[in-house]
C-alpha cells in the first residue's frame, strides 16, 4: 500500500490532499521526484539565505563550490490561490499527467472558495468528510479513508477498499478471499467488534502482512 507523505512541516489538509493526488498510482520515489520538480517550479524556498551560506562553504573535489542537494522539505507548497490559477499544460511539464494537474486545481479551488477548510473538516463527521472529498474529481474513497486516518487522526476508520486490509481480515477471521469477497458490508460486519477503534485494528491488519504505511 502506498500512502502519500506530507512534506516535513507542511500539515495542512489542503497540502495533504494535493500530495495524495500526486502520489496516486506511483511508486514512492517516482512520486517524490515529481513532487520535488513541482515544488522547484511553483514552491517557495524555506531558507534560501542558509542554503546560500552552505553553498559558499562547500566545494567539490576540484575545489569548485557546489550547491547542496534540495529536497521536498526545502520548499513551501504553493497556496490554494496560486494552484487554482496555474495552467494545466505548464503543470504537465513537471511530470504530472493531464488529469492529475486538473485534480490538483480542483482541490485548490475547493479550498480557495471555502468549500473545504481546516475548520469545516474538523467539525465534520467521518461520513461527512468522505462525502465532501469523494465529490472532488481525483479523490476516491480509499484516498478519503487514508486522509481520515493519517491526517485527521480519526480513530474509527475501516478502509474496506484497501487490498491489504481485505486480505488480512480474511486471514484473521478465517473467511474466503476473492476478487469480489469480502464485500464492503461483510468487512463492516466483521469489524464491528473493533469499534470505536477500527483505525487501530486496521494498523494491526497492515502489520500482520508487513505492509508499509505512512507511519511506519
Amino acid at each position: 500500500m502506498g500512502v502519500s507523505r506530507e512534506s516535513e512541516g507542511d500539515t495542512s489538509s489542503y497540502i495533504s490532499l494535493c500530495q495524495s493526488i500526486i502520489y496516486q498510482q506511483l511508486a514512492g520515489k517516482a512520486a517524490e521526484a515529481i513532487l520535488l520538480r513541482f515544488l522547484k517550479r511553483y514552491g517557495t524556498r524555506r531558507n534560501p539565505d542558509v542554503d546560500h551560506l552552505q553553498s559558499s562553504m562547500s566545494s567539490s573535489s576540484d575545489g569548485l563550490p557546489t550547491a547542496p542537494a534540495l529536497s521536498i522539505k526545502d520548499f513551501v507548497f504553493p497556496s490554494a490561490e496560486q494552484v487554482a490559477g496555474f495552467d494545466v499544460d505548464e503543470m504537465k511539464a513537471v511530470g504530472l499527467g493531464q488529469r492529475k494537474a486538473e485534480y490538483l486545481k480542483e482541490v485548490a479551488i475547493n479550498f480557495r472558495n471555502g468549500t473545504l477548510s481546516e475548520e469545516r473538516l474538523a467539525m465534520m463527521s467521518d461520513d461527512e468528510v468522505s462525502q465532501a472529498l469523494v465529490s472532488i474529481r481525483g479523490i476516491g474513497q480509499w484516498t478519503a479513508d487514508m486522509f481520515l486516518m493519517f491526517h485527521l487522526k480519526r480513530p474509527n476508520v475501516l478502509p474496506t477498499l484497501d487490498l491489504a486490509v481485505r486480505k488480512a481480515m480474511c486471514q484473521h477471521f478465517g473467511v474466503p478471499f476473492g476478487k469480489k469477497t469480502p464485500t464492503h458490508d461483510q468487512m463492516v460486519r466483521l469489524g464491528e467488534i473493533w469499534e470505536p477503534y477500527r483505525s487501530v485494528a486496521t494498523w494491526y491488519m497492515w502489520r500482520s502482512l508487513n505492509t508499509v504505511t505512512q507511519e511506519s
